[in-house]
């Protein structure tokens, strides 16, 4: 896996998590909006990593699929 991509998919998530860990410890959230909090940050740092995960996903499959094609391509030429 190349670096750009592993910092895509932990930079998020880190980030949501090391802000939701500050205002918790800073007492900011607590009780019930404490547990919403915490959930809204898994999901949307779930969302997000998906997202990437699908984009790349998407962009290695069409890259075989444009390499298959022109391989077709050239041996029907020949």
């Amino acid at each position: 896996m190349k670096a750009e991509y592993l910092l895509k998919v932990i930079l998020p998530p880190f980030i949501i998590f090391a802000v939701i860990v500050a205002l918790t410890i800073a007492k900011v959230i607590s009780g019930w909006s404490l547990y919403v909090v915490w959930i809204l940050g898994f999901i949307v740092a779930n969302i997000i990593v998906t997202r990437i995960a699908a984009k790349r996903t998407y962009e290695q499959r069409r890259e075989i699929r444009l390499k298959e094609e022109a391989k077709k391509k050239n041996d029907s030429e020949k």
